[in-house]
């Protein structure tokens, strides 16, 4: 009997040994979970979640820091009194940004590289310059050249945000070039709801952040000011070129500004600054940001208008009118009075025709001397403030504030500063303490300031 068991094992050994030959190695790969995923699938994936988080978290938070919105209730109010905490920006660190978006982004460069599509590691280039751009912003120090490892580097290094810059601009010059190339085993299309896979489109995007990340070191960088103009002159022509992504007209693709307003209603109305700078010039932009409150004004008491948060509302990545104030700042600074003043003008004109102002009311509000007081009166306070109100919502607004010092606003808690970064995420304390406190950033505050924003 031991011998005809023993006998029975080598057989069915043997047997299941020679499976490997006889049965389909692929009969147990479940087809509902691909390993991978089609450019076409992950690119439009990614372009919402950049959507979502931009007009999400981010523009949200820094809406009630710079006093474009003000928070009335809740997580808003506490972070409209600068309890911004370690916990309201975990979700968007771990989920929405490094475990979202940028890791798709980061996995689409690698592959669409070794499969020879370059048109589409130009366009995930550019996405991941924005997304970057934005994080080491807010955050200063952040990990970048070591934080897509996956399960090999779950402790990832940081990199300064001095370094971070340097490589910005070094990517967009490689996306610059992926995206004129000759030819592209797969190039992106219809799947792309940004641009529809407009190439050169996505160029101008590129030049354009080039002029952002350079002007935000006008303190850092004595050339900063040259070198925005010169990728000024290759970024967007019109508003019809803005990089943003439209949102849907179901609930399930609604813009996130709209869900917020619909799931927290009354926990954010409209800001005290951006109301009071309106106001004072009678701005014909405050229906499209605001709703009138119960006096029928515009006011904190407003809550948010149409133009950000419909339903179907767009979430502005990087626009036409952004740039125009970057040219004007620019030449400001290199003290051009003309220029700067015929680009602010384009900067202001191009705000109002984007929200829809009707043009006999664009000409009426710029023919104050409020608004255009001449080339040789203009000011760079002029300059920040009204991209400032051109920029509402918009997360880079927070940066302009910080570098420039303008609006002037003050704080909202009394014998206070105005928070100038986000604190790290919870998570980075539970999990990559070491990294997250090397180089001198242990004990940084909210109320630190990151390496650009020198006093």
């Amino acid at each position: 009997m031991k011998r005809f068991f023993v006998a029975i094992c080598v057989v069915t050994a043997g047997l299941l040994a020679a499976c490997n030959s006889w049965i389909d190695s692929s009969i147990n790969t479940d087809p509902t979970s691909p390993k991978d995923a089609s450019y076409d699938v992950v690119l439009p994936t990614i372009q919402a979640g950049m959507g979502y988080v931009m007009g999400g978290d981010l523009g949200r938070t820094t809406s009630l820091l710079t006093q474009h919105n003000t928070g009335v209730d809740r997580q808003q109010l506490g972070i409209y009194n600068y309890q911004l905490k370690e916990s309201d920006v975990d979700n968007a660190w771990r989920f929405n940004l490094y475990g979202g978006p940028l890791n798709d982004m980061y996995i689409m460069m690698q592959e669409a590289s070794a499969d020879g599509s370059p048109h589409y590691v130009g366009v995930a280039q550019v996405m991941m310059v924005h997304t970057m751009g934005t994080i080491t912003d807010l955050w200063g120090d952040v990990p970048f050249s070591n934080a897509f490892g996956g399960a090999t580097t779950i402790q990832p290094k940081y990199d300064s945000q001095e370094q971070i810059y340097t490589a910005l601009q070094a990517m967009l010059d490689a996306a610059i070039a992926n995206l004129s190339a000759a030819s592209s085993t797969m190039s992106p299309g219809g799947d792309d709801l940004i641009y529809g896979g407009d190439l050169a489109m996505w160029t101008k995007a590129a030049h354009s952040l080039k002029a952002r990340y350079a002007i935000h070191l006008a303190k850092r960088d004595a050339a900063a000011a040259s070198k925005a103009l010169a990728s000024v002159a290759n970024g967007f022509s019109s508003n019809a070129d803005d990089m943003q992504f439209t949102f849907g007209t179901v609930q399930t693709e609604a813009n996130p500004w709209y869900q917020f307003n619909q799931q927290r209603d009354g926990d954010l109305t409209f800001g005290v600054k951006l109301s009071e700078v309106m106001n004072a010039t009678s701005d014909p932009r405050r229906p499209f940001y605001a709703e009138p409150d119960d006096s029928n004004e515009y006011s904190s008491l407003s809550r948010m208008g149409p133009f950000y948060s419909s339903i179907n509302s767009p979430v502005p990545f990087a626009t036409y009118t952004e740039l125009k104030f970057i040219e004007a700042e620019a030449q400001m600074r290199m003290n051009n009075a003309s220029g700067a003043h015929a680009a602010y003008l384009d900067g202001v004109k191009a705000s109002l025709e984007r929200t829809g102002v009707a043009a006999a009311d664009v000409s009426t509000f710029m023919e104050q001397t409020s608004i255009d007081p001449g080339a040789a009166n203009l000011t760079l306070e002029l300059i920040m403030t009204q991209k400032y109100v051109a920029m509402y919502t918009h997360p880079d607004s927070y940066a302009d504030w910080r570098r420039t010092g303008f609006p002037v606003l003050t704080p909202t808690v009394q014998n206070s500063e105005i928070p100038r970064r986000f604190p790290y995420a919870q998570s980075e304390r539970l999990f990559n303490e070491a990294n997250m406190n090397a180089d001198g950033r242990a004990g940084l505050t909210i109320f630190d300031r990151v390496w650009w924003d020198m006093p």
